[in-house]
């Protein structure tokens, strides 16, 4: 579900950055980025349980 949210939101970011004001779209891909980082950290800290 985060995924689906994150890629909404760069798409918003995208739009922003097309039609609106530079500043607000710099700063709109700037939350979007520290969401993508911490979605990063939080599957990328995840123990893997694997057995051969």
């Amino acid at each position: 579900m985060e995924f689906t949210i994150l890629f909404l939101a760069i798409t918003i970011v995208m739009l922003v950055a097309w039609r609106g004001p530079r500043p607000l779209a710099v700063g709109l891909f700037a939350v979007v980025l520290i969401g993508c980082v911490a979605t990063f950290l939080h599957h990328a800290t995840d123990r893997l349980n694997l057995s051969f």
